[in-house]
């Protein structure tokens, strides 16, 4: 059979990583290049550790191996769907300009599982209550998506998406997703210190073994994080369902 095979469904476009994103069975490394996750940093700026992370460097720039990008991608959405499926609490840290809607949209699609922050304050885990004192965490807001609805019903919260979670004495989620594991430094020293479980993109000027579940790619590309995001969130999502039918 001559010809291209390519199709409107498998042709990528940059707003399904935000909407419609692939199940972690589906993701492919051609998806991965064309959200410029492959992309490092300059060749002197890379660490140590992440070397055997690099597939090549071109013009001074190192390029991450897609093929250790993919089942590490794949491995971590196993754990997040494990972790959801066990009534765990997963939290979607993103601080990256432009990936707002990527945090909120795929903790929302955790259900009473999700939370998620763009903003890490010092102490939300090892000191959550005198951070939060008594207040009550909101829900992360009903986000738009393709399977939830469009036109007039798009973007509306229902009464239970919009009712707030109360905050505990000592809030400690079972794993902690770092989309931008870099300018969240704080969060990640958290996390190790009170032994929570990390998943995080690492880019080549980060140390693999900072993170528990290191997803070698370009954390500094909104749509490499949106796509990444996209498919724990997708992960999660089935592990939800999962639970629901125990």
């Amino acid at each position: 059979r001559l010809g291209s095979t390519q199709t409107r469904d498998s042709t990528y476009q940059p707003h399904h990583a935000l909407h419609r994103p692939p199940s972690p069975a589906e993701l492919t490394t051609s998806h991965l290049v064309a959200a410029g996750a492959h992309l490092g940093h300059a060749r002197q700026h890379s660490h140590r550790s992440a070397l055997p992370l690099v597939y090549g460097t071109r013009a001074g720039i190192s390029y991450i191996d897609l093929r250790q990008t993919l089942p590490a991608l794949r491995r971590a959405a196993q754990v997040v769907k494990g972790v959801v499926e066990r009534d765990g609490k997963v939290l979607f840290v993103g601080s990256l300009k432009g990936t707002e809607q990527a945090v909120w949209i795929n903790a929302h699609r955790l259900g009473e599982n999700g939370y998620g922050v763009t903003k890490w304050l010092p102490g939300t885990i090892s000191n959550a209550k005198e951070v939060f004192g008594w207040s009550e965490i909101p829900a992360p807001p009903a986000a738009a998506t393709a399977e939830e609805g469009t036109g007039a019903n798009r973007g509306r919260r229902s009464p239970a998406s919009a009712a707030p979670k109360m905050t505990p004495l000592s809030f400690k989620p079972d794993l902690l997703v770092l989309l931008s594991p870099t300018l969240n430094r704080h969060a990640l020293r958290e996390a190790t210190q009170n032994q929570v479980p990390t998943i995080g993109l690492v880019d080549t000027d980060l140390d693999p073994r900072s993170v528990t579940y290191a997803i070698p790619a370009n954390d500094d590309s909104p749509r490499a994080v949106e796509l990444i995001a996209g498919v724990l969130g997708m992960a999660g999502k089935d592990g939800l369902r999962a639970k629901h039918e125990r």
